[in-house]
């Protein structure tokens, strides 16, 4: 555990677009906080599932991807400087005098005065190959991936992937059009119909024709190691026979998982796995604790963005209120604040 606690006036917990919209609006009251997030990357659901399916009900843009989307909001939010701590699961939350005292997987500490819930889901983990021989050579980091890093050397290696979704997909086209890895990529899943659209059955049909890609229907049932280092995996078809083939790579895109954690033992009243929040403040059943986007639950609760970013707006004002003991905070318009034009670098006066 940190020595000294990272302090903060709010900690947001979620990275998706309903927590980056919560910096802006706590931003824009001058509220500090740090965010923290589980998965690797900013922009949660967005970024990790469907980073190019297009939403169509954000207001004033007609069409917008998912991952630009996130983009947008993260240049959003550049004017505050606020620091987003990666790879962070929660693993505890103690109410203290002042606050909470947040402690995440890396053993650091926050002190907060506030906590924000924007979890959506829960924490997003990667689902992977039931198969204990792996775990010690996916631990080493340096065959077994979620997704093929660019660093990696692809020369006279076998690459595998397993998995039926986009991301598989891609990522074995991609692997496919390296000159030095044509003709040694495999993509592998246990059905052959896989969970694509159409455009991109359309790509893979026309790699598999050039040879450069091909796909097996089949499990990984086992593998072959020496030394602690994967050599082979044993594929079992349908009909039980087996094949054994190289592997240098081994890709395992078998999606995400969502998983509450450590949310479901800090006594929050839940329902259906959803935090009960007030829906004028979107404070939880813990004065200091909101909870915004998916991971809440009120009445007439919709799971859409929009409401999202409503819900971030309402609970920045209320956060606000308590810091500063206020009723209530002032209204303020972006397009009139002089003192929000300064915070956000927009100011033109003289």
């Amino acid at each position: 555990m940190s020595a000294t606690p990272i302090q903060t006036e709010v900690l947001i917990i979620g990275a998706g677009p309903v927590g980056l919209f919560q910096v802006f609006q706590l931003g824009l009251h001058e509220i500090s906080a740090h965010v923290i997030d589980a998965h690797t990357q900013i922009g949660g659901q967005c970024s990790a599932l469907y980073p190019d399916k297009f939403i169509y009900d954000i207001p004033g843009i007609p069409r917008i991807t998912a991952q630009q989307l996130v983009d947008q909001l993260h240049t959003q939010i550049a004017p505050f400087h606020t620091p987003i701590h990666l790879g962070e699961c929660v693993r505890s939350l103690k109410v203290v005098a002042n606050g909470f005292e947040v402690t995440t997987n890396t053993g650091t500490l926050y002190s907060a005065r506030c906590v924000v819930i924007a979890a959506g889901v829960g924490a997003f983990v990667h689902k992977e190959l039931p198969l204990a021989e792996l775990k010690p050579i996916r631990n080493k980091q340096t065959q077994v991936f979620h997704t093929l890093p660019d660093a990696v050397e692809l020369e006279d290696k076998e690459i595998v992937i397993y998995g039926a979704n986009e991301n598989a997909v891609n990522v074995a086209i991609k692997a496919s059009n390296h000159p030095s890895s044509q003709g040694r990529v495999t993509l592998i899943y246990r059905r052959d119909k896989l969970d694509i659209d159409d455009s991109v059955q359309d790509q893979l049909d026309k790699t598999l024709k050039t040879g450069h890609l091909k796909f097996k229907v089949a499990q990984i049932t086992s593998i072959q190691e020496r030394k602690g280092v994967l050599t082979h995996l044993m594929l079992t078809d349908s009909q039980g026979e087996q094949t054994l083939i190289n592997c240098d790579y081994l890709i395992e895109s078998l999606g995400l998982s969502p998983k509450l954690g450590p949310l479901l033992e800090w006594e929050l009243q839940m329902e259906r796995k959803a935090l009960i929040v007030s829906p004028e403040t979107f404070s939880t059943s813990i004065n200091g604790i909101y909870a915004v986007g998916d991971i809440n639950t009120y009445p007439g609760k919709r799971k859409l963005l929009l409401s999202g970013f409503h819900e971030a707006t309402l609970a920045a004002n209320a956060v606000a209120a308590k810091l500063t003991g206020q009723v209530s905070t002032p209204l303020e318009y972006t397009s009139a604040s002089t003192r929000i034009h300064k915070l956000l670098g927009v100011w033109r006066g003289v």
